[in-house]
């Protein structure tokens, strides 16, 4: 929540998202607001309509259809996976390097940041 809250994004779960006419709206006590982004926490098997009975909510399904349509951008997109995985994360500068032709912008070993002084 911390992060969702610095970033001036919402944090909300699948009950809380609709999906109409190929675009997608979050509920609020305003009444409903269009989504242009999310960051995807669900898998991607969830999202699929083979194993739709295991969702609790079939805004899901919709959601790939916006998708699609080029309604909503998701930043981890459905067959990213392998980008979320914190694993790859110590290959993030070289993958920058190899396919960017760039030297990351970070090194990505927070023990090694240096501290602003005042």
């Amino acid at each position: 929540m911390f992060l969702s809250g610095e970033i001036g994004a919402e944090l909300v779960q699948g009950q809380d998202l609709l999906v109409d006419n190929g675009f997608v709206y979050m509920r609020t006590t305003k009444g409903l607001q269009r989504v242009d982004i999310i960051y995807r926490r669900v898998t991607t098997t969830l999202l699929t309509p083979l194993y739709s009975d295991l969702t609790p909510c079939s805004v899901f399904l919709g959601l790939i259809d916006a998708y699609k349509r080029g309604n909503v951008t998701v930043v981890n997109a459905p067959g990213t996976g392998v980008a979320d995985d914190k694993s790859v994360y110590a290959f993030v500068p070289d993958m920058i390097r190899y396919y960017l032709s760039e030297e990351p912008l970070s090194s990505g070993q927070c023990g090694n940041i240096p501290v602003p002084t005042a």
